[in-house]
C-alpha cells in the first residue's frame, strides 16, 4: 500500500538542479514513472576519465541525495571538470524518496534487481548508463543502524584496494568509522567490505556489482551513518567522493 503522506519533495530536487545546472540536465519519462522523471546530469563531456556518481536508489536514505546535490550546488566538482567526465544520477528512486521508503512505487528494492531478466524501469535506466565504460563508480547510501561510516569496494586491480582505507582515514575526524568485524551480515576489515566477493556465485547483484560486471575499474558503495546530523553526513560523503577522485586523478 502506498504511504499516505509524502516525506520529501522530489519537485524541490528538480528545482534545485535546474537552478544550479539548467543546461546539463537530461530527463527521461516513462509510463511507469511519469510523475517522476529519471534524471541524469553529465559534466565535462568528452574528458578522458569517466566517473558515475549516484544517489537515492533507496528512498529512505535522503542523506545520499543531499550529498550529491551539495556536490553540485557548492561546485565541489570544479577541480575535476577539466579531466573527468562526471555522470550523476541524483535520485534513482524518486517515489521512494518522496514517501520515505526503501522500495520503489512497486514495492521493489531496486538495489537487489540488477541481475534479473526484466528489471524495474529505474534499474533498466541505470543499466543503460553503465553500458559504456567507467573507470570509477561511486554510490551514495546511508545506514540507520550503523555506528559510523563504512564502505564496500570491488575492483579489477588489487593495488587499488588501499583506496577504501584512504577514504576512511580522510573521514575519521568527521564521523567515526564502523570498526565492527561484521557489518550488515558481511565480514568487514576496518570499515571496508567486499573486495573478495565472487560475483559469479551471487543470486542477485546490487548496482555496484553490475557495474563491475561491465568492466568498471573500481566500484565504491559509501555508507554514512544516519544517526548523525545531515550536515555531518553530507560532509563525510563529500570528503569520500573527493578522496576517490583525487586518488584516480593522481594515478594518471
Amino acid at each position: 500500500m502506498q504511504p499516505a503522506n509524502k516525506i520529501n519533495s522530489f519537485e524541490a530536487i528538480v528545482h534545485r538542479l535546474k537552478k544550479t545546472l539548467p543546461d546539463s540536465i537530461e530527463t527521461y519519462h516513462t509510463n511507469q514513472t511519469s510523475t517522476y522523471p529519471l534524471i541524469k546530469i553529465v559534466l565535462g563531456k568528452g574528458n578522458p576519465q569517466r566517473v558515475l556518481i549516484s544517489a537515492g536508489i533507496h528512498g529512505d536514505e535522503p542523506g545520499s541525495v543531499e550529498s550529491l546535490l551539495s556536490f553540485l550546488q557548492d561546485e565541489h566538482y570544479l577541480p575535476y571538470i577539466n579531466k573527468w567526465e562526471i555522470t550523476l544520477l541524483p535520485c534513482i528512486n524518486p517515489h521512494g524518496y518522496e514517501f520515505g521508503t526503501r522500495e520503489n512505487h512497486q514495492g521493489k528494492d531496486l538495489n537487489r534487481l540488477f541481475k534479473v531478466d526484466e528489471p524495474p524501469i529505474e534499474v533498466f535506466f541505470a543499466q543503460s548508463i553503465l553500458s559504456i565504460p567507467f573507470e570509477l563508480t561511486i554510490e551514495l547510501h546511508e545506514d540507520n543502524e550503523s555506528t559510523g561510516y563504512y564502505l564496500y569496494q570491488k575492483g579489477i586491480d588489487a593495488k587499488d584496494d588501499e583506496l577504501g582505507i584512504e577514504i576512511l582515514d580522510a573521514i575519521k575526524n568527521i564521523m567515526p568509522i564502523n570498526l565492527d568485524d561484521e557489518i550488515d551480515g558481511s565480514s568487514a576489515n576496518h570499515g571496508v567490505i567486499g573486495k573478495n566477493i565472487d560475483i559469479s556465485s551471487m543470486d542477485w547483484w546490487p548496482m555496484a556489482l553490475y557495474g563491475f560486471s561491465k568492466g568498471v575499474e573500481r566500484c565504491l558503495t559509501l555508507e554514512t551513518a544516519s544517526q548523525f546530523d545531515m550536515a555531518t553526513r553530507v560532509n563525510a560523503h563529500l570528503t569520500a567522493i573527493k578522496t576517490a577522485l583525487n586518488y584516480f586523478s593522481n594515478k594518471r
